[in-house]
């Protein structure tokens, strides 16, 4: 009997692991889409397109330091050209002034 409460309580864990590990991206992405709709006073387009383009940004972060752990120079120009299509895509949506003021806040933080 204790070795089956032990099973359920190592499957119950690693199952919860699992999830959490595939709900990081979203929560990440939730986060800050919502800072940056109350700092720039988004509207709910605007909220959404940025949401999407930040939770891309992390779920695709997360494939590239998987894909690239055991080569770090590969790994640090793949996401450097991340960051740039992930600011140019905020740039095409919120605009250069906002992403200053964005900028300008985090730099305050």
């Amino acid at each position: 009997m204790k070795k089956v409460k032990l099973l359920l309580a190592l499957l119950t864990f690693v199952f919860s692991i699992g999830v959490n590990a595939q709900v990081n991206p979203q929560k990440k992405a939730k986060k800050i889409t919502d800072e940056m709709t109350e700092v720039l006073s988004l509207d709910k387009k605007e909220s959404k397109a940025v949401y999407k383009i930040q939770l891309d940004r992390f779920k695709e972060g997360q494939s590239i330091r998987k894909e690239y752990a055991d080569q770090p120079e590969i790994k640090k120009e793949k996401l450097k050209e991340l960051g740039s299509k992930v600011y140019n895509q905020l740039k095409k949506t919120l605009g250069a002034e906002r992403l200053k003021k964005w900028k300008d806040h985090k730099s305050k933080k």
